[in-house]
């Protein structure tokens, strides 16, 4: 009887981590010839975030993560070469693929899309706009919430919380009229396993 009962798991658990592979395969993202091949390498090994476990690692300071941002509204954050920032529900576009960069101790970063090298940065009246010149106004604040997303908001306008937002339309929200709770500011960041294997 214990024989066959741990035959039996193990076919289930050889199923099981089967099943996983298919899907971990299933989830790697296809690229479009107009990216370089960095771009591609990054693309190409971007799985999804696991949602359960988070690495603090590179809080100690000046590490560097590839991720695309994926808002809970279903669309990922892209910088195009005319600095537009929107957002795109195609998981392939080159303008998704951003570097997420520490500026100092604590959840400090800076967002850049690595294809149009523009940082995402937020004005005092909240507007979000594209800047080829890194300055504080690119600094943004990461909060993990309770429901497993993050939310990005601005570290140089304090007065009142300002997060990085998409619209159910995936456009940009101006960051005085969001909030910690809205789901436009909650995203997913989609972990590349290059930059996995980096960190470790």
């Amino acid at each position: 009887m214990r024989k066959w009962m741990l035959t039996w798991n193990l076919q289930n658990l050889l199923s099981g981590l089967y099943l996983h592979a298919i899907f971990l395969f299933g989830s790697v993202c296809v690229v479009y010839s107009d990216c370089t091949p960095e771009q591609r390498a990054a693309i190409m090994n971007c799985s999804k975030h696991e949602r359960h476990t988070r690495n603090y690692d590179y809080m100690e300071g000046g590490d560097v993560r590839i991720r695309q941002l994926f808002s809970r509204t279903q669309w990922f954050l892209t910088i195009d070469d005319s600095g537009n920032i929107t957002g795109t529900q195609d998981p392939t576009n080159c303008y998704s693929i951003l570097e997420i960069r520490t500026v100092s101790e604590g959840p400090k970063l800076a967002i850049k899309a690595i294809k149009s090298q523009y940082y995402i940065c937020m004005n005092k009246k909240g507007k979000l706009q594209a800047k080829r010149a890194y300055s504080k106004n690119c600094d943004f604040t990461e909060s993990f919430l309770e429901n497993h997303y993050n939310a990005y908001s601005s570290a140089e306008w304090t007065a009142k919380e300002m997060f990085i937002a998409l619209s159910q339309r995936g456009r940009p929200m101006k960051g005085n009229r969001t909030k910690k709770s809205h789901k436009a500011s909650h995203f997913i960041p989609m972990k590349c396993l290059d930059e996995e294997r980096r960190v470790e």
